[in-house]
C-alpha cells in the first residue's frame, strides 16, 4: 500500500528549484508522539500522566509512533518532500523540562528521524521557541535542522549566535525573524537591520531566514525589504 503523493508532486512541479516543499506525516496536530499525546489529552494532563504513570505514557507514545512508522513506509517513492517536520511545541523547554524531553520525546523522535532518513527525507525538528536547553537532545535525535529560532521578543528563548556556536556544525536553523517588530510595526530600515543581525549570527550559512510564526499583518514595503535584505546575505 502507498499513500497518494499526487498533490505533493503537483506542488513540486510548480515550485521547482525556486523553493522548499515541506510537510508532515499523519499525526494529531504536529508530528511528534509527545505532541500528539498532548493534543489527545491536554498538555497539563499529559505532564501529570507522565509523572504519575510513566510506563503507560511510554506505551501510548510507542503505539502512536508505530502507526506513524507505517505511514512513513507507505510514502516510499511517492511523496517528493524536500523537508519533513517532526516534533512539536509541547516538547519545548518552555513547556517541559529538559529531563522530561529526554525521557518522553527523544526516544520516539529518534525512531521518526531514522525512518524518514531511510526513505531519503531531510528532517527539521520543530519546537515553538523554547530550544536553548534541549539543543543537545535535538542533535541526539538525529534531525538535520531545528526550528523556530524564536527570540525573547516573541516569547522564545533563542540566542541564535550562541546556538550556532554550540550546535551550528550539526544542525541548520529555520526562523527567528520577529514579524511583529518587522513586518507589522517596523520600517524597511528596521526590517533590513533584523535580517542582517541574523546573517552576522550565522555568517557561514546553515540558516533559513523566515518569520518565527504565522503572520497576518505586514506592510508590503516591509516584506519587500525583507526579501531584498536576504539577497544581500551571501557567504
Amino acid at each position: 500500500m502507498r499513500v497518494d503523493g499526487a498533490p505533493v508532486r503537483e506542488v513540486r512541479e510548480k515550485v521547482g528549484d525556486r523553493g522548499i516543499v515541506r510537510g508532515v506525516i499523519w499525526c494529531y496536530g504536529q508530528m511528534g508522539a509527545w505532541q500528539s499525546f498532548c493534543m489527545l489529552v491536554g498538555t497539563e494532563e499529559a505532564i501529570m500522566y507522565a509523572l504519575d504513570d510513566p510506563e503507560w505514557v511510554h506505551y501510548v507514545l510507542q503505539s502512536l509512533v508505530d502507526k506513524q512508522l507505517r505511514t512513513i513506509g507507505m510514502m516510499h517513492g511517492e511523496v517528493p518532500y524536500d523537508l519533513v517536520e517532526i516534533g512539536g511545541g509541547a516538547g519545548s523547554n518552555t513547556v517541559i523540562s529538559p529531563d522530561m524531553h529526554k525521557r518522553f520525546c527523544l526516544p520516539y523522535d529518534r525512531q521518526h528521524v531514522d525512518a524518514l532518513h531511510r526513505e531519503g527525507f531531510k528532517v527539521v525538528y520543530h519546537l515553538c521557541g523554547g530550544i536553548m536547553k534541549v539543543l543537545d537532545h535535538v542533535v541526539a535525535n538525529g534531525s538535520d535542522g531545528l526550528e523556530t529560532m524564536t527570540p525573547q521578543s516573541m516569547g522564545g528563548d533563542c540566542d541564535l549566535a550562541l546556538a550556532n556556536r554550540l550546535v551550528g556544525d550539526k544542525l541548520f536553523f529555520v526562523g527567528g525573524f520577529d514579524q511583529n517588530q518587522g513586518f507589522e510595526h517596523g520600517t524597511p530600515k528596521k526590517v533590513a537591520s533584523l535580517v542582517y543581525d541574523f546573517h552576522r549570527a550565522c555568517p557561514n550559512g546553515g540558516y533559513i531566514c523566515s518569520p518565527s510564526d504565522h503572520f497576518f499583518h505586514g506592510g508590503p514595503a516591509n516584506i519587500q525589504a525583507f526579501a531584498d535584505a536576504i539577497r544581500d546575505c551571501v557567504y
